[in-house]
């Protein structure tokens, strides 16, 4: 492979020798493979070519799963990295099904990089999954926010189960500021989505005893359900306050005190909130009936 002519390539060649290069743990030549490929799906991206685009970003995402399978720790990063040119390409152009393409792309190379222990790369992943998830939702993307949110999950999951600290107190991070921004601009779907997942990962790391990222789950609850309460939205606001007793019970039983005391005080800025609300509606109830 290391003479092997890289320039000009048909696609599927190119990306038929990027795996046989992942197979021979050629990572040299798996990054110049990398390179060529992202080039040519960032042209199609700018030509508005978006079927073109989303398959060159599905071989990307192919070889980069592959790498990271094989622990090929740079040529995984580099896969990941060259996706998000392609990105900013296709939100350009408007390119609905290529950004969802790319986000569970960057999802499935993160979730790999989790499974085989490689915190770089998978940190990597949800720092690219999280700028995407908070221009969509910015943007009031509706498809793409929610496809970055599972995307964030998949790696969340893969690390906390190897106990990648770092890693998943970032991800419970970027899906906190994902799921605020989403309630911010009154997309409660993509807001209850992240509440799902940040109770799921949450009780996760509270399990394999992953302090920090226990804390930052508390916050982004709280962060989330500030956010749905300021837009008046009660489901998203009720999954918060719910998300953090259930966070709170399970920091409880495994005696992670910081995380317990974080939740409970969200907990009760929450139910302050609904005796005041309650404390209206009555006001107004007996106002009616003067």
């Amino acid at each position: 492979m290391g003479g092997c002519k890289i320039l000009p390539l048909d696609e599927t060649e190119a990306f038929e020798m990027g795996m046989a290069a992942v197979n021979a743990r050629s990572e040299a030549e798996v990054i110049k493979l990398l390179n060529y490929l992202s080039e040519i799906a960032v042209n199609y991206a700018v030509e508005g070519e978006e079927a073109d685009a989303r398959r060159i970003v599905e071989y990307i995402k192919n070889i980069g799963r592959a790498a990271a399978l094989k622990r090929l720790e740079m040529a995984s990063i580099t896969a990941l990295l060259l996706l998000s040119p392609v990105a900013k390409e296709a939100c350009g152009k408007r390119m609905e099904s290529a950004l969802v393409s790319i986000a569970l792309a960057i999802g499935e190379v993160g979730k790999a990089a989790g499974e085989q222990k490689l915190e770089v790369p998978a940190k990597v992943a949800v720092s690219c999954l999280g700028e995407m998830g908070n221009t969509a939702a910015c943007r009031k993307l509706n498809k793409e926010t929610i496809a970055v949110i599972f995307a964030l999950g998949e790696v969340g999951r893969s690390v906390t189960q190897q106990k990648l600290g770092d890693a998943a107190e970032s991800t419970l991070s970027w899906l906190g500021i994902t799921g605020k921004t989403a309630a911010s601009q009154n997309f409660e779907a993509a807001a209850l989505n992240a509440e799902f997942l940040l109770q799921e990962l949450g009780s996760r790391a509270i399990e394999k005893n992953l302090k920090d990222a226990a804390d930052t789950t508390a916050r982004s609850l709280e962060s989330i359900g500030r956010a749905a309460d300021e837009q008046g939205l009660e489901k998203a606001l009720l999954q918060a306050a719910y998300s953090l007793e259930t966070i709170k019970f399970d920091a409880d039983d495994r005696y992670l005190m910081n995380a317990s005391i974080i939740a409970g005080v969200a907990l009760q800025y929450f139910e302050k909130l609904e005796t005041e609300k309650k404390g209206k509606i009555n006001k107004k109830t007996l106002n009616a009936k003067r």
